[in-house]
């Protein structure tokens, strides 16, 4: 998929923008060639179009130097323009991870305050949104993170070349069966043994596209390259211990070895291999229903590889997250959530297997 096509698809598409649009646009400064792209892209489609940028400079400014109490400060104009906005496009940044290690956690629980105004107002109007992941793909962050960046880039240009229809009819296959069952247990030969309880919630299919029918059901904000299957397990379901796999990219750093131990819901054990402590010391700063079983995660993306950070979309693999879930229909209010990945789960809805050893078996 080129350049050009990606952007079209993306606004003509996915987002479905049009002439009664009034589209916010966010960019980073290494990113500006592709927002100038959605920019025109959307205007040709008869939108009007706000743009606005961040570099790396000004962010880390921002979090490094000022103090916690203007971080804690919503920015209002972002703020004001969420009352006009009907779509909004997210491109991802910054272009270089490595300095976001030197954030402490009080910072991160200060910026994540100032962004509980921002999801309260997203919630109430659930406009069409999509965050483009293409912004994490560079040079600097490869580098940080051990990445080989020419096969990284490969990858999530196969991950966006889909066929979002084939996706879907996956999604629905899958929500299906979700939406029909009672228990899940999640079991890997790495030390995974997880029970959730499904309660009469919508389960929402991230396919690359928000149609009517995501609309409905509120899922109106796609992260891109997509492909997942959501929904929000009742809070005090969960029980045993779910055991990450794969390194989680967070931070400027690759979390390895995440072990989390479930008891009627609570998060009562966080483990971890190396890194893992930035994670523990961020989550002990949070506040809310932080410890909460928050999201389980599905990946339905057939050309999406693990080894990168788009994890969670990868075809057969199984997410969990906890902290907020307003946004899938759940209870949970916090300013913190983090998801971590098992690759290759098996899977069973009250007692039938539909993913064997990372393999759908439906």
């Amino acid at each position: 998929m080129s350049g050009s096509s990606f952007v079209k698809s993306v606004v003509r598409t996915c987002l479905r923008i049009g002439k009664e649009d009034r589209v916010m646009l966010f960019t980073w400064r290494h990113t500006l060639d592709l927002a100038e792209a959605f920019v025109i892209e959307c205007r040709r489609a008869g939108a009007q179009v706000h743009a606005a940028f961040l570099s790396d400079e000004i962010f880390y400014d921002r979090v490094l130097n000022l103090p916690l109490e203007y971080l804690k400060t919503s920015d209002p104009f972002d703020l004001t323009l969420m009352d006009i906005a009907t779509a909004e496009i997210m491109i991802s940044g910054p272009e270089n991870p490595e300095r976001l290690r030197m954030v402490s956690a009080e910072k991160w629980a200060a910026l994540a305050e100032a962004d509980k105004p921002f999801m309260d107002k997203f919630l109430e109007k659930r406009f069409r949104g999509a965050h483009i992941s293409l912004g994490y793909v560079t040079p600097q962050r490869a580098k940080t993170y051990g990445f080989n960046h020419d096969s990284w880039r490969e990858n999530v240009k196969a991950a966006l070349d889909v066929k979002y229809e084939d996706m879907r009819k996956l999604g629905k296959k899958l929500g299906n069966v979700l939406e029909k069952a009672h228990e899940v247990h999640i079991t890997t030969s790495k030390g995974t043994d997880l029970t959730l309880t499904l309660e009469d919630r919508p389960v929402h299919i991230y396919d690359g596209v928000v149609d009517d029918e995501d609309m409905k059901k509120g899922a109106t904000f796609v992260t891109l390259p997509s492909g997942t299957v959501q929904l929000a397990p009742a809070e005090t379901s969960a029980n045993g211990i779910f055991v990450s796999d794969i390194p989680e990219p967070q931070w400027g750093l690759l979390i390895h070895d995440m072990k989390w131990v479930f008891k009627e819901g609570k998060l009562v054990s966080l483990e971890g291999g190396k890194n893992s402590e930035i994670l523990r010391e961020n989550w002990e700063k949070a506040t809310g229903d932080k410890d909460r079983i928050g999201k389980l995660i599905l990946g339905i993306n057939p050309k999406a590889k693990t080894g990168f950070i788009d994890i969670s979309i990868v075809l057969g693999t199984a997410t969990i997250g906890v902290g907020d879930n307003r946004e899938l229909g759940g209870k949970n209010e916090s300013k913190w959530g983090i998801p971590i990945t098992a690759t290759e789960p098996t899977i069973k809805l009250d007692g039938k297997t539909i993913i064997k050893r990372g393999e759908l078996t439906l």
